[in-house]
C-alpha cells in the first residue's frame, strides 16, 4: 500500500467535500458539542461562577476581587447542609 495518493483519489476527496451538507453538518455538531464540554469544565473549575459573581458586583477581575469570591463561595458552602 502506497502513501501517495493518485490523483484520481484527490478528485474523489474533493468530490465528497464539496457535497457541503454532511460535512457542514458534521462540523457544526462539533462545535456544538466542543461548546458544550468547555461550558461544563467552566462549571465544574468555577470560572462561570467567577464571571457571574463580577458582573453582579460590577468589579473587574484582580486578586483582590479573587479573594472576596473565594470568601463569599466558602461562606454559601458552609451554609449547606452536610449528608452523612
Amino acid at each position: 500500500m502506497s502513501k501517495a495518493r493518485g490523483k484520481a483519489d484527490v478528485l474523489i476527496c474533493t468530490a465528497e467535500r464539496s457535497s457541503a451538507a454532511p460535512c457542514g453538518r458534521h462540523t457544526a455538531w462539533l462545535k456544538h458539542a466542543v461548546r458544550i464540554l468547555v461550558s461544563v469544565a467552566r462549571e465544574i473549575f468555577d470560572e462561570s461562577a467567577y464571571t457571574r459573581f463580577l458582573q453582579r458586583r460590577q468589579m473587574l477581575s484582580s486578586s483582590a476581587a479573587y479573594a472576596a469570591f473565594q470568601q463569599e463561595y466558602e461562606a454559601v458552602k458552609a451554609r449547606r447542609p452536610r449528608c452523612c
